[in-house]
């Protein structure tokens, strides 16, 4: 399985990312929506949530889009983003299949399952992640949102290391 239509968002944080994070007239962090989107997954499938389009009260009529040459002619953004999809295949718990179907379809790019869409499944992590990314930025000052959003990133990395520190005693290190 791999990406490869067009992605078309419809939480209405995507028109905000795309007004505030993307417009130089704004805070302008980002220089394109896609590389907004690829930290949205990231943090969907790190936290293994999603809101699926279903969930969304008020969806944009008009999805935001990313073009398929977008993020498959960029090398980067395409293989992160195949990356990320095997990643939630093999990883989920939001997905209802067994291993060797999940296998399959991390693997095997022709293979296809009537049952999930890529871009429905990284959409999903997606829109939990743009409302983290909204959730946690508080100030409409560039610099200020920027270390808001680094705290945020912070706290994501930091939390399983604080946890296992906690465990670790002298008595530990001396064996």
């Amino acid at each position: 399985m791999i990406l490869s239509s067009d992605l078309e968002m419809r939480h209405p944080l995507w028109e905000r990312a795309d007004n505030e994070l993307c417009s130089s007239n704004e805070l302008g962090i980002f220089n394109r929506l896609v590389d907004v989107y690829v930290l949205a997954c990231a943090i969907g499938i790190k936290e293994d949530k999603v809101i699926l389009d279903s969930d969304i009260d008020n969806p944009l009529t008009t999805p935001k889009t990313i073009g398929r040459n977008t993020h498959r002619e960029n090398t980067d953004i395409r293989d992160l983003l195949d990356f990320m999809l095997q990643n939630a295949l093999l990883h989920s718990k939001n997905i209802n299949l067994d291993e060797d179907e999940r296998l399959k379809l991390a693997f095997n790019p022709d293979y296809t399952n009537k049952k999930i869409r890529a871009v429905e499944l990284l959409n999903g992590f997606a829109n939990y992640g743009i409302t983290q990314i909204f959730n946690h930025m508080a100030s409409h000052s560039a610099l200020v949102a920027e270390a808001e959003l680094y705290e945020y990133f912070e706290s994501l990395s930091n939390a399983p290391y604080d946890k296992l520190l906690e465990t670790i005693t002298l008595e530990d290190l001396k064996n």
